[in-house]
This record gives C-alpha cells, sequence and structure tokens, in this order.
C-alpha cells in the first residue's frame, strides 16, 4: 500500500480526458442503475401509447396509375422541307403542359362533381370517428344547387325513415326519399342504401363547397414525369378509403382523356362548318350557271357541234381544265388568306388545310389548327395573361405571319402559271374565233359550269372525309396501368415500436441531463474532480435517522464503516508522528462540518487513540449542544483568562480517549480571541498531551476564522455536501489552497446517497458509491450492496418499493 504524502499546489495534475470519459461511462452505468425502475415504467408506458396510437391512428393507402401520352402532332412527312424552313418541323406535345392540365382546377372540379367527393360520410365511435365511401347505409342528395357548409348527424336508422340532428341541435324525423328544406343549407333527400345499420349507429354528414373540395385535391394527387425523355407520366394519391384514391385517379385519367377529344372534335367541327359554307356557295353558283345554259341552249336551240367545234372545244377544255385547277387553287388560297388578314384580334381560328393542294401549306395550317386547339385547352385552366398562354399566341403569330408570307410566294407561283395558261388558251381561242358566236357562248357557259362542278365534288369529298374523321377521333393519351392499391403507408408498425422504446428510453435520460444542465449544486464526483485538483479522501453516506452521533462502538453500520475508512485514509496522510492538528472547515453552514467533526473523533478514539475536539466555531456552535455539555466555560473564556487550562476540557462521555473543549459564550470579537497568544499556547500544550487535535472551525466561506486557526493545524479537511453545495463555491477553496492560505487540503463529501441520481436526476458517476479510498484515485475501503455483506450492517434495508422513492428517508439534521 503507497503512502500519500500531503498535497501542496501544484503537485496534483488535473484528471485527463480519457480519465473523464471512463468516469462518464461509470455515470452512464450508476444512472441506469438508480433509475431503472423508471426506465422500464416509461419503456412500458412508452409501448401502451405506441401501441394506442397503432390502434387506433387511420391507416393511410397509397394508389398508383400510369397514363402514357401518344405524340400525335407531329409531322406527317409531307411538306418538311417547308416546315424546316420556318423552323417548325418535328413540333410535339409538351408533356409538362399535359401534367398541368391534369392538375387543373377545373378537371378536378369534375372529378369532385362526378363522384360527389364534396360530401362526407363517417361513423361516430366511441374513441374516434371513422370515414365511410362505400357500403353507405343511406345517400345523402343535393336536390337544389346548393354549394357551402354544412354538417349534421343521422341515426335512428330503420326500413322506413331516420333522424337527422342538424348543427344547430334541430331534429328532423322523416322518411326515406322525403325531401328536406333545411333552413341552413337549402333542399336535399336522404335514400336508402344498400347496406344495413344497426339503429343506434350514429353517422354524421359533412358537405364542403365543390371548389374547397377540388382545391384539396389537386395538392393530394402526385402526377410526375418519371424522365425527360420519357413519354407516360405515373400519378399517385395517398387516401384513408383506398377504394377512393382508386376513383379519383380513374376519373382524373378518363376526363382528361375526354377534354382532349372535345378539343380535337371542336377542331374538325370548326373544318366542317367551314367546308359546308363553301358548298353552299358552290351550289348556288353552279344552279346559277346551269340556269344560264339552259335558256341559252333553248334560245339558239342548239343540238351538237361540228367536228372541227369539237376538236376546238377538246383542246380548249384540256387548256381550260388547267386554267379552271390554277383559278381554283388562287381562289381557295386567296379565301384563306383573306381570312388570316382578316383575323386582326387574336380570335380562335381555324382554317380547311384538307382544301389546300400545297402539301406544304396543308401541313402548316394543320399546324396553326393544332396550336389554336391547344390554346383553347389551355384557356380553360389558365388565364389570358399566362406566359403559357402568352407564348403560345406568340407561335400562333409567327406563324400565321409564315402561312401568309407562304401563301404570297404560291401566289405568285400560280398567278405565273395562270399567265402561261392563258397564253396557250389565247392560241386556242384564235382558233375558236372562227367558230360561230353562238358556239363560242355556249362553251364559256360550259367551262364555267365544269368549274363550279368539280369545286362542289371535291368540296363533297372533303367533308366526308372530314366527317369519317371525327367519328375516328381518338384521344392523344392512353391508360398504361388503371389505379390499384400497393399498400398502406402509415402508421409504419415498425417505425412506431421503435420510435416508442427510443422515447421510453430518452424520456427519463433527457430529464436527467436536462436538470443535470440546470443544475447548480455539487451532485457528482465528476463536478469537483473537472474544477480543482484538492483531492477527495473520503465520502460520507447519508443517514436515514437524526441521531448526530452515527459512530457506536462494535457498530457495523455504513457510515459507521465510511468514518473507519476516513480514519485509515487520515492515518496514511499524516505520515509525521507531529502531525496531529485536523482542522475542518466548509464554505457555508449546513454542510454538515460539525457532524463530520464529532463523528471522527469518535472513530479515532475508538482507536486507542487520545483525542480532543475543540468547539472553534466560536460564531455558532453546535457541538456542546449536540452532546448535551455544558458550556458555560470553554475556549472563550480561557482566552480571556476566565477559565483555567484543566477547567477547559472535559470529558466527552462518549469515549474514554475523547475530550472535549467547548466554545464558551460566545464572544462578540472571535476573530481577536484566536489571535491571542493563548491560543498559541493552548494548541502547543495540546499537541503534546492529545494523539489527535480535531478543531471544528467556522465556515470559511463566511469568515476568516478557519484561515487564522490554519496555521496550528497540520491538515485541513473540507467539507462538501452532495446536494447542498453549490458548484460556485468550489472558487473558495481553490482559492484558498492554490494562493497557499490553507495548506493540504483535502474533501469530504457529506450526505452522499448512492440513488442520488434517482432522486434528482443524476447518476452519482465517480465512486460515490460505499467504497472508499485514501488519497486521490486509491479506491479502498468496503463497497456496498452485496458486495459489503458480512462487512457491516445497513442501518435501514430497502426493498423494490423503496427504488420508486425519491428521497422518502428522513434527513439527519445538519450538523
Amino acid at each position: 500500500m503507497e503512502n500519500v504524502t500531503p498535497n501542496v499546489p501544484g503537485d496534483i495534475e488535473k484528471p485527463k480526458s480519457e480519465e473523464i470519459s471512463s468516469f462518464n461511462l461509470k455515470w452512464l452505468v450508476s444512472t441506469i442503475l438508480a433509475i431503472w425502475p423508471w426506465l422500464l415504467g416509461s419503456l412500458i408506458i412508452s409501448l401502451i401509447v405506441g401501441n394506442l396510437y397503432l390502434r387506433y391512428s387511420t391507416p393511410v393507402f397509397r394508389s398508383t396509375a400510369e397514363l402514357l401520352i401518344i405524340d400525335s402532332k407531329k409531322g406527317s412527312g409531307q411538306g418538311d422541307d417547308v416546315l424546316k424552313v420556318i423552323g417548325l418541323s418535328n413540333t410535339s406535345i409538351n408533356i409538362e403542359n399535359e401534367i398541368e392540365m391534369l392538375k387543373s382546377r377545373t378537371t378536378m372540379t369534375k372529378v369532385v362533381k362526378r363522384l360527389h367527393l364534396n360530401i362526407y360520410y363517417s361513423i361516430v365511435g366511441r374513441f374516434k370517428t371513422t370515414d365511410i365511401y362505400y357500403n353507405k347505409p343511406f345517400e345523402f342528395q343535393i336536390v337544389d344547387t346548393a354549394d357551402g357548409y354544412f354538417n349534421c348527424k343521422v341515426d335512428n336508422l330503420t326500413n322506413t325513415g331516420f333522424r337527422m340532428i342538424e348543427q344547430s341541435g334541430k331534429i328532423i324525423e322523416a322518411r326515406w326519399g322525403d325531401t328536406l328544406n333545411l333552413e341552413e343549407f337549402g333542399n336535399v333527400v336522404l335514400k336508402k342504401g344498400f347496406a344495413g345499420a344497426p339503429p343506434k349507429l350514429q353517422f354524421t354528414v359533412a358537405v364542403n363547397p365543390i371548389s374547397d373540395v377540388a382545391k384539396a385535391y389537386m395538392y393530394s394527387v402526385d402526377i410526375n414525369l418519371p424522365s425527360k425523355n420519357a413519354s407516360f407520366i405515373t400519378l399517385s394519391m395517398q387516401d384513408n378509403i383506398p377504394q377512393r384514391s382508386i376513383e379519383i385517379i380513374n376519373e382524373l385519367m378518363n376526363i382528361y382523356m375526354g377534354n382532349n377529344v372535345d378539343g380535337k372534335n371542336r377542331m374538325w367541327d370548326s373544318t366542317i362548318s367551314f367546308i359546308k359554307q363553301r358548298l353552299d356557295t358552290v351550289l348556288e353558283e353552279l344552279n346559277i350557271v346551269e340556269s344560264n345554259i339552259l335558256l341559252y341552249k333553248q334560245k339558239h336551240k342548239i343540238a351538237d357541234m361540228s367536228a372541227q367545234s369539237s376538236h376546238l372545244i377538246s383542246a380548249d377544255a384540256t387548256t381550260e381544265e388547267k386554267l379552271q385547277n390554277a383559278d381554283m387553287e388562287m381562289e381557295i388560297m386567296k379565301a384563306v388568306s383573306q381570312s388570316l388578314l382578316n383575323n386582326t384580334d387574336d380570335k380562335p381560328i381555324t382554317l380547311p388545310a384538307s382544301l389546300m393542294a400545297n402539301a406544304g401549306l396543308a401541313e402548316l395550317i394543320n399546324k396553326l389548327n393544332s396550336l389554336q386547339n391547344t390554346i383553347d385547352i389551355d384557356l380553360v385552366s389558365l388565364t389570358e395573361n399566362n406566359p403559357i398562354i402568352l407564348t403560345l399566341k406568340e407561335q400562333k403569330k409567327k406563324m400565321k405571319r409564315d402561312i401568309i408570307q407562304s401563301l404570297v410566294a404560291t401566289e405568285k407561283e400560280v398567278e405565273a402559271k395562270n399567265k402561261k395558261i392563258k397564253e396557250q388558251l389565247g392560241v386556242i381561242t384564235g382558233g375558236i374565233m372562227q367558230v360561230p358566236l353562238v358556239e363560242k357562248d355556249y362553251m364559256d357557259y360550259s367551262r364555267l359550269m365544269k368549274i363550279h362542278e368539280e369545286m362542289y365534288i371535291f368540296l363533297l369529298k372533303k367533308l366526308e372525309e372530314t366527317l369519317i374523321q371525327r367519328a375516328a377521333t381518338v384521344p392523344d393519351a392512353t391508360v398504361i396501368d388503371p389505379a390499384i392499391m400497393m399498400g398502406a403507408v402509415s402508421p409504419n408498425h415498425s417505425r412506431a415500436f421503435m420510435m416508442s422504446v427510443i422515447f421510453g428510453l430518452a424520456i427519463p435520460f433527457g430529464v436527467i441531463l436536462l436538470r443535470r444542465g440546470l443544475n447548480i449544486k455539487i451532485i457528482s464526483k465528476t463536478d469537483i474532480t473537472k474544477v480543482t485538483t484538492i483531492p477527495v479522501i473520503g465520502e460520507i453516506g447519508n443517514s436515514f435517522d437524526s441521531e448526530a452521533i452515527a459512530v457506536k462502538k462494535n457498530s457495523r453500520t455504513i457510515i459507521a464503516e465510511q468514518f473507519r475508512a476516513l480514519r485509515t485514509n487520515l492515518q496514511y496522510m499524516l505520515t509525521n508522528k507531529n502531525d496531529k492538528i485536523i482542522m475542518i472547515t466548509s464554505s457555508m453552514s449546513g454542510e454538515g462540518k460539525s457532524f463530520i467533526a464529532v463523528n471522527l473523533s469518535i472513530t479515532l478514539a475508538m482507536s486507542g487513540k487520545k483525542v480532543v475536539l475543540m468547539e472553534l466555531d466560536l460564531r455558532k456552535p453546535k457541538i456542546s449542544k449536540t452532546l448535551n455539555l455544558d458550556n458555560s466555560i470553554g475556549f472563550s473564556s480561557y482566552a480571556i483568562s476566565k477559565a483555567s487550562y484543566e477547567d477547559l476540557i472535559v470529558p466527552s462521555g462518549i469515549e474514554n480517549n475523547l475530550f472535549i473543549i467547548p466554545s464558551g459564550p460566545v464572544p462578540p470579537n472571535p476573530a481577536e480571541l484566536l489571535l491571542l497568544q493563548k491560543t498559541d499556547d493552548l494548541f502547543k500544550r495540546l499537541k503534546e498531551e492529545f494523539d489527535y487535535v480535531i478543531v471544528d472551525t467556522s465556515p470559511v466561506g463566511l469568515v476568516t476564522d478557519a484561515q487564522l486557526i490554519n496555521k496550528y493545524a497540520d491538515i485541513s479537511l473540507y467539507i462538501i455536501r452532495q446536494g447542498y453545495t453549490y458548484k460556485q463555491q468550489l472558487n473558495i477553496p481553490n482559492e484558498l489552497f492554490y494562493s497557499g492560505k490553507i495548506k493540504r487540503m483535502s474533501f469530504i463529501v457529506n450526505d452522499v446517497v448512492a440513488n442520488r441520481g434517482f432522486a434528482y436526476g443524476y447518476g452519482y458517476d465517480e465512486g460515490y458509491s460505499y467504497g472508499y479510498g485514501y488519497g486521490y484515485g486509491y479506491g479502498y475501503g468496503y463497497g456496498n450492496g452485496s458486495y459489503g455483506s458480512g462487512y457491516y450492517v445497513d442501518a435501514k434495508k430497502k426493498g423494490i418499493a423503496n427504488w420508486f422513492k425519491s428521497n422518502t428517508s428522513k434527513k439527519r439534521k445538519s450538523k
């Protein structure tokens, strides 16, 4: 066993971080052992709460679907050269625009109206309300166009009727199918459903505005494009009723595809209307020409033409046919050009692309019609000033300009062609001049009739083609996978169990760490060792009774063993035979300084040593009163020469080897008495006659008495009380020790509670059980719990129930 040399400032190093880390592990273990009932209780409660959450929380399910976007707007290959010149080749569908159309408020409003999603049904249960969507026992139907907030309860369901309780408390009893005039809402009808319900079951019906419901579901449906190159989109939705989310997604896709078909049909209808108007005009002109021919032939009695006339007419007819085709093409282009020029107010316009002979122009007009259709569809959900609409309109203007430019260029080509044909026709006409004038006029009428007949037949053909195309219109999208329920997304049972365990274990430790962080008093040994190198040579446990004398003969209590361990530690510190005087002080009153002095004196006396205990706390003496001694004569009387040395020392009445020097009457000037020569003489004589001199002084943090006595002391014991001494007060012994005002100082921790970690919320993390050592870091002594079995008798046995008591034991009185 190593000797412990007296400490001086600077001869002890501060503990290293590795040591503190290991001590923190001890704190954790001791805290768990101290609060394990609370940990177990918290864990059980947390698991119960988690189970209740899983039991009563409403599960949420996820449904998904896939929709393929078919790009039918790409060029067919005809007229690609013209499209490339104007920069509009390979124009395709904008997937992002289609997603916005799917997510639009207008589309979702249609879904809400079709599925009656603004009406909510629920069952009022004992602990929670359950929403229902299918198998409803009745249908709540709104007769008029009322759209607002309404709530009611429906119960007492029978085969013939029901009872309704409005939000205002008004009760209505009616039969199924009756029209109810609700003052708060309007006319409604309740129809009995196929599912039966117990009469005592109560249902809640809630009606919300369609616009609010549509807005809510707009944000509930998640529409994503898997990748930029993909042409399909995924739709998903989470709902506590999986069938409702499935129906919403499927209906949303159906309405979107219906809107797409409607847009295409509007384009075909516009083309059909244009063709019919032209047919009426051409038919009217044809009838006029036929009537004129009939009148002309009747007037001139024309029956047949000569062979020469036939030949000239045949040649002329061939040339005239070319001229007619060129004139018809020019007429159509002028009509289209005039329509474009007249459309100056940016109104919707649809042009007959199928009537154009030039494939490039026909393709351009198709693109313009498609762009106009896109604008019409987007305007359903977007405003006129929306950036997308403005961009599309700008594209439309550019395309119109490009078409007009192409029309101008084509017209010039047709005019040149017309000029050449007319030159050829002039030659033929010269020959025809020889034909009788009548026959020539007849040929003019015939040529004009043929032009109108061909125009009429052409328009009839295009009308039939357009009608067939309209009848075969299909949407630019197809459902790859209809909506299906993928599974529950919440509550997550494994996550809920894990979080219950985490919270169950974390809450007690959280409370402990919070209280420890807020605590300003010394609780653990770390609170001492991290701010000072002054060693702790002993710890005295909490006494379960109020007796001031804790050490008696043959006593085997924990505290008695602790004082014996302290006595052993002192013997190793007082190695010099002249080291006899032990001064005991503290920071403030109530830290157990007198209690330590009395019981340490008794412990030393029980070892056969002659001990004198000096009560030099002249301002607030307690020892005399504790030992029931007469305090009328004492140190103060001796210091002023009113008592002799022999009168000063009295037997303790506890141990034969223990003597007491009372403080005497409280003097008005305690500090001055300690400075007298008689005090010096007294200590010299006591040191010669006694083996140990225990000096109980005033708290050094309040007065200077202890500093005056320190010059006589061989060792100073500084008392710290667990849960009582403030951390900031450690600055007092630090300043006295490191400044050299008090030398050879050691700490004694008083009132240590092994389970104070439980009582205060802090584990006593550094050896504050009942094993004690000598010097700093030398564990020595007797241990606690089962490890001390047979070595001491606990003053009070604790059962399992006492683990749940923070500190129900009666504390000893602070001495």
